[in-house]
């Protein structure tokens, strides 16, 4: 074979030595654009799915508690424990306890190595579960979400309003209340089962209020005396003054003469004390002892119910006596002259009464005092409520026809009760005098008529308005009412309690969440 033929033929059977390299590198480049481009997506990927961890789409969304066979979200436990914090976390000044700090970074009770965390996880455990059995007892009961929807509308309307107030959105504010996992869905659900909730639970304690007989409550009377007998007595005390231990240079006294003084200091308190406890066997008022020693802890004549509001200085002494006898009780600070006068039980019937108020406007001063009405508002708050007075007078004049004109026209209360103020006592001190003395006053049921509160009194200014007033009638006395409250406590939370058994509740990975 020829030369050139030889050549010819290498050159047709395959491709050159540089040919091959170069086919070599192109393929070695697009294996590597294959590689990073696979790594690139794996990369994005991660970032996205870092992005959606960061903001707790995950997390919000995680089991973080069974109760039975319900489960509940890390978004929907934080709505519980938000609410056990939220006390602690607004007083924390006051309580100890550091809103800046992790909650499982401080002691809620040291001693026993409990932290905030686990106080909160408890209190919101405890919640949820009552929430639950309460709820769905509610739904077996025949209630429904439609009874609670004012009140589910109403809240969201308030957080919405103080949102707006503090320059937050809904969901922001939201978030800042319940923790970040919270969002207006979950927010709503969890308010709508509380509310729910309340239904059951007010329903069962109303009829257990009610279906006490009167052989309950005696039978509660006797256990329980000391807890809701009335018990007057007077008593006057005198303070062991402090000596000064410094002389007139400003040397510190001697030990000989500092307890000389203090005996003397003691000497002359003692002997006031006897001779106020004699002045008043001898028949003379506490008032006048009080007056001519210028005491400024002692009564006249006190009157407090339970034994336990008793001062504890003088109580088992007090006890002991017969009735306006006095004795003279020593303490490590002072002495006191004490004298029994009554002991029993309060058996005087409560009033129940409607009312229909009309404020009249006032204003506030420069000081932030308010100021009182002038004349032309008490006559145009005189003028509505005489008007109402006409509507009811023209009308069936029932109390039922008084109740829906308080629905409508009371400046107080939230219009659902009728103006309604049941079992009020003779020494009510929560409402305007003049309201407690027509309720007191000789009425039959059916009575109505006009009082006025315009008394500057601080604490009720107010209170100024016009009243229209029903008597509705007489209730049971002030002890039964305490008889029932605490026998129906007691009944109630014994149902609850057997309520929440049938909902076991089991911490889950979400939980881990919240508090850290």
């Amino acid at each position: 074979m020829s030369a050139s033929r030889e050549k010819k033929q290498r050159q047709n059977t395959g491709p050159s030595e540089r040919s091959a390299r170069l086919q070599q590198e192109q393929a070695a480049r697009k294996r590597q654009i294959i590689i990073y481009s696979v790594a690139g997506g794996i990369i994005a990927v991660l970032v996205a799915a870092l992005l959606v961890w960061n903001s707790g789409f995950f997390q919000a969304r995680a089991t973080a508690l069974t109760l039975g066979s319900e489960e509940l979200s890390t978004a929907e436990l934080s709505f519980y424990y938000y609410d056990a914090r939220y006390y602690y976390a607004t007083m924390g000044a006051y309580l100890g306890f550091d809103a800046t700090k992790g909650d499982d970074e401080q002691f809620f009770n040291e001693a026993e190595n409990q932290t905030y965390r686990d106080y909160f996880m408890d209190s919101a455990l405890t919640a949820a579960q009552r929430d639950l059995a309460l709820a769905e007892q509610a739904v077996k009961d025949g209630h429904t979400e439609d009874e609670i929807k004012d009140s589910l509308e109403a809240t969201i309307a308030s957080f919405k309003s103080q949102a707006s107030s503090g320059g937050y959105s809904y969901s922001a504010y939201l978030r800042a209340v319940y923790g970040p996992y919270m969002t207006p869905a979950v927010f709503e659900k969890m308010t709508a089962r509380s509310l729910m909730a309340q239904l059951a639970n007010s329903e069962k304690g109303s009829a257990l209020y009610d279906g006490y007989q009167q052989s309950d409550l005696d039978a509660y009377y006797q256990e329980n005396a000391d807890t809701l007998d009335t018990i007057e007595h007077s008593y006057l005390y005198f303070a062991i003054p402090t000596v000064n231990d410094k002389d007139a240079d400003g040397n510190t006294l001697p030990d000989e003469d500092l307890n000389k003084l203090k005996e003397e200091a003691e000497a002359g308190v003692k002997k006031n004390a006897e001779d106020a406890l004699e002045a008043v066997k001898g028949g003379s008022s506490f008032q006048s002892q009080i007056d001519k020693y210028e005491l400024a802890t002692a009564a006249d004549h006190a009157k407090v119910v339970g034994t336990g509001s008793v001062n504890s200085a003088f109580r088992e002494q007090l006890l002991k006596l017969d009735k306006d006898a006095c004795e003279l009780v020593e303490t490590e600070n002072g002495y006191y002259v004490i004298s029994f006068h009554d002991r029993y039980l309060e058996d005087e019937p409560t009033r129940d009464v409607r009312h229909i108020v009309i404020q009249a406007e006032s204003s506030t001063g420069e000081d932030g005092t308010a100021a009182a009405p002038t004349d032309e508002a008490w006559a145009a708050a005189k003028e509505k409520i005489d008007a109402i007075l006409a509507e009811y007078e023209g009308g069936e004049k029932t109390e039922d026809a008084f109740a829906a004109l308080a629905n409508a026209k009371s400046e107080d209360g939230d219009g659902t009760t009728g103006g309604l103020y049941s079992r009020i006592a003779s020494n009510e001190t929560s409402l305007v005098p003049e309201f407690v003395e027509w309720a007191f006053q000789d009425h039959q049921a059916g009575d109505y008529g006009i009082i006025q509160h315009s008394a500057a009194d601080t604490d009720r200014n107010k209170y100024w308005a016009y009243h229209l007033m029903y008597y509705v009638g007489e209730n049971e006395p002030v002890w039964m009412g305490s008889a029932r409250t605490a026998l129906a406590n007691a009944a109630l939370t014994e149902w609850v309690d057997g309520l929440v058994e049938g909902y076991p509740a089991v911490q889950a990975g979400g939980a881990n969440y919240l508090g850290r």
